[in-house]
């Protein structure tokens, strides 16, 4: 899966991002001025001064494959961000939930997912504009950068008011107060989390042994909305 580079108060693994990102086989192209000599001579270079040529070219192509690399990487990365809130996007999230719960199963320690679903923004819209309604999203995925643990944990909008965080090595108990530290945070930011209609409803769910990933996730958001049930009206 891919933000060149992330800072620590932001979810997710760039080193991982861009070995998945691929195009290291490029690197290879470094010795094409050796293998050129070789086909061409049928020997290597001999004279010193014939390796330091070499060396020099090597080094010009390896310098111009890591910036293909870089820009690549950046393509690769805004495909997976969404740029409202900060947080990795729905692709991002599906990637990702593959390979955490491989992981997790792979070194038997607990993996958490959180499904987030924000009560009543349709009306927070409605009653105050689309632009309160855009910046308590950025709110939220800020709260969400600051609360998680940088490189560890990461954070998702999965759809318009949707988010979702995955927690490796953390037992649900563990999320829940994560999720509770996210909310005080929003609640610090703005008085639309407390006087408002706004609201947070989540599902909270550990990996079971046998169930996929898509299992996973239709059992947190059913969780989200029982929570969510008693307190769509708005406030």
């Amino acid at each position: 899966m891919s933000i060149p580079e992330t800072s620590a108060s932001e979810p997710g693994e760039p080193g991982r991002y861009i070995r998945q990102a691929g195009l290291r086989w490029m690197y290879l192209l470094t010795l094409t001025p050796a293998l050129t000599d070789l086909v061409e001579n049928g020997r290597l270079p001999r004279m010193p001064r014939e390796w330091i040529t070499e060396i020099i070219v090597g080094m010009v192509i390896a310098w111009l494959v890591h910036k293909v690399r870089l820009e690549h990487f950046a393509v690769f990365t805004q495909a997976r961000h969404d740029e409202l809130t900060g947080l990795w996007n729905r692709r991002a999230f599906e990637e990702t939930l593959q390979d955490d719960c491989v992981r997790a199963r792979r070194s038997g320690q607990p993996l958490s997912l959180v499904y987030i679903d924000l009560d009543n923004f349709k009306h927070l819209n409605d009653l105050a504009g689309h632009g309160t309604g855009d910046r308590a999203l950025q709110q939220l995925g800020a709260a969400i950068r600051h609360e998680v643990r940088a490189r560890v944990d990461r954070g998702f909008r999965v759809g318009g008011d949707e988010f979702a965080l995955l927690l490796p090595g953390s037992q649900a108990t563990q999320a829940e107060v994560v999720l509770a530290r996210i909310g005080a945070r929003c609640a610090l930011l703005d008085k639309v989390w407390t006087d408002g209609p706004l609201g947070i409803s989540a599902g909270i769910v550990e990996l079971e042994a046998t169930e996929t990933p898509q299992e996973f996730v239709h059992r947190a958001d059913r969780a989200m909305y029982l929570k969510k049930l008693p307190r769509t009206a708005p406030r």
